[in-house]
């Protein structure tokens, strides 16, 4: 801008100041001159540089609440959170079905003496009256025959019970129960002594002497269980098995056939 112009301009807004009270002050930068011969004149300056930035405002009062948007998109899944503290024991639930029975398992200790139970009931009285017991014996020999035959007996120690027939020599369980049977015998010189004990027509004990040169007592035994009904006996050989089958025996009674009960059932 021109020296001169400046000067002027300054000497213009300065008596603006001074007469302010009585007029209107003049902006010379809305002064048009009039002025057109070229001598001088009032120009616009060029735009000065963009100043600093004020301090921000005071922060206004918050606006109305707006209208609710619409329903965003379902997000995609977060990371999972810590592990949150154990909570509060809830209530029993019902029971669940039975499972499948386990294995056994082993042994366990023996455990304590249980205390003395009640006393049973009384048990039933056997009649030791009629126990039975016999011991019956011939007194005669009784040669084999072509067929198997059965021992008889005619003398009687004892007959307990009378389960013995001596004329039939079989012996007839009524008491059941574990029974002892013995049969004894006299073998004679060149004679067999061949026989079986008998229960029910099953062989069961044998007794056997040969034929040699030769005489003396042999005997055999049984202990076995019977029922009621159940029949014991002694049966000679047939001569067809052995020549010469005797069982020898005179008054002296060396033939005998002896039986009892040792144990009733239960």
């Amino acid at each position: 801008m021109d020296s001169k112009l400046l000067v002027l301009v300054m000497i213009v807004h300065l008596i603006c100041m001074v007469t302010a009270q009585d007029s209107s002050c003049v902006r010379c930068c809305d002064y048009e001159p009039t002025n057109t011969s070229g001598q001088f004149s009032i120009l616009r300056g060029e735009k000065g540089d963009t100043g600093e930035r004020g301090l921000p405002g005071q922060i206004g009062k918050a606006g109305p609440i707006g209208e609710k948007g619409t329903t965003g998109e379902k997000g995609s899944n977060g990371f999972p959170g810590y592990r949150g503290p154990k909570g509060i024991q809830g209530e029993q639930g019902e029971p669940g079905t039975s499972g499948q029975q386990g294995p056994r398992g082993s042994k366990g200790l023996r455990g304590t003496k249980g205390d003395m139970g009640s006393n049973g009931q009384k048990g039933e009285l056997y009649d030791f009256e009629n126990w039975p017991v016999f011991s019956v014996a011939r007194s005669s020999v009784q040669n084999g025959q072509s067929s198997h035959t059965t021992v008889t007996y005619d003398f009687t120690f004892v007959n307990i019970g009378n389960d013995m027939n001596l004329g039939t020599g079989i012996f007839t369980c009524h008491i059941p129960g574990v029974y002892f049977f013995t049969f004894a015998t006299l073998k004679y010189n060149n004679k067999h002594a061949a026989a079986f004990i008998m229960v029910n027509n099953t062989p069961k004990a044998r007794i056997f002497g040969d034929d040699k040169d030769w005489q003396g007592m042999i005997s055999q035994s049984l202990t076995i269980t019977l029922t009621a009904g159940n029949t014991v006996w002694v049966r000679i050989d047939k001569h067809s098995e052995y020549r010469n089958v005797q069982l020898h025996s005179n008054n002296k009674h060396h033939t005998t056939f002896n039986g009892q009960l040792i144990r009733p059932a239960v």
